[in-house]
């Protein structure tokens, strides 16, 4: 029973194995598209305007050789380029060219019979990269700090006329969620068609702390402008400012760093008989309210 199975089973991949050496050994179609590259390209040159990145043909063969170009190694076109002069390219006679097109593999359409393209002197160009950076934080968190890039900018090489409208390289889409942690992440750059970078990807980082209110008492209000026979009285002098931001950075951040000021000319200048100083606050911080927001003031000549 057991021989008997082995046997049945040896007849079965014995006819199957037949009948696939008899299928691919008839004449089929296909449509293939098949993507161009370069070869010999003159040192100091490079590929521009090119009319059509890849060619369709469709090609009658065996099935063996079909399956070859279909599944194989052979993924590319390969033009190369003897004449620094020629910028049109038969394709047909490109195909002839490749190791791949043998004479048994008949040619039945190409698209596009021509390839035009054009030969340029390479420049190189430093420029900043651009971060296409999307994030959404977590309830009661924020972002705290810039967002560093490494680098910040890449040398970029490619056609003369090219290079010189590109200034700045963006990076592929990133989008970050329920973000509550600081971020560390690689991030590919968008590539550009004839153009080659210094690097393929970058570095990103910034921080992310819960975002918090603090007050900030006493902060004494600095008059500016005040000619030598003026003096300018304000009431109160010092004022309390409320601060949101990073839970650490507010509870390392000094008083100090709050900058309150009256300038000579709003006194001159206001109607109202109140006037509200101008205030500088660290970067990544917001102002929630000045308390008061209006000072009262007096000027006395001598």
């Amino acid at each position: 029973m057991k021989y008997k199975l082995i046997t049945i089973i040896s007849i079965t991949i014995f006819s199957a194995m037949l009948w696939v050496f008899v299928s691919f050994a008839g004449d089929y179609s296909t449509t293939l598209k098949i993507p161009i590259k370069f070869e010999g390209v003159p040192e100091g040159y490079s590929i521009n305007q090119l009319s059509a990145k890849e060619v369709t043909i469709n090609v009658k063969g065996q099935g063996w050789q079909l399956a070859q170009l279909t599944f194989g190694v052979t993924n590319s076109l390969t033009i190369n380029i003897e004449d620094k002069k020629q910028n049109v390219i038969n394709v047909r006679k490109a195909i002839e060219q490749n190791s791949w097109a043998t004479s048994n593999l008949q040619v039945n359409l190409v698209e596009p019979e021509n390839i035009s393209y054009t030969l340029e002197k390479i420049n190189y160009k430093t420029v900043r990269i651009n971060p296409i950076i999307l994030l959404d934080f977590k309830p009661g968190y924020g972002r705290v700090s810039e967002i560093k890039l490494n680098p910040d900018t890449l040398l970029i090489s490619g056609p003369r006329s090219l290079i010189k409208n590109i200034d700045f390289v963006n990076t592929q889409e990133l989008y970050l969620e329920d973000l509550e942690k600081n971020v560390s992440v690689e991030l590919l750059l968008a590539k550009l068609d004839n153009t080659y970078f210094s690097t393929e990807k970058i570095s990103v980082e910034f921080e992310v702390q819960k975002i918090v209110d603090k007050t900030f008492e006493n902060i004494p209000v600095v008059r500016k402008g005040v000619p030598s026979s003026r003096e300018l009285f304000l009431y109160p002098e010092k004022v309390n400012v409320i601060l949101r931001g990073g839970i650490k950075m507010l509870g390392t951040l000094e008083a100090s760093q709050i900058k309150l000021s009256i300038d000579y000319s709003q006194a001159l200048e206001d109607t109202v008989g109140t006037i509200e100083p101008s205030i500088q606050i660290p970067e990544y911080t917001t102002i929630i309210d000045i308390r008061p927001k209006r000072l009262d003031y007096i000027i006395k000549q001598y």
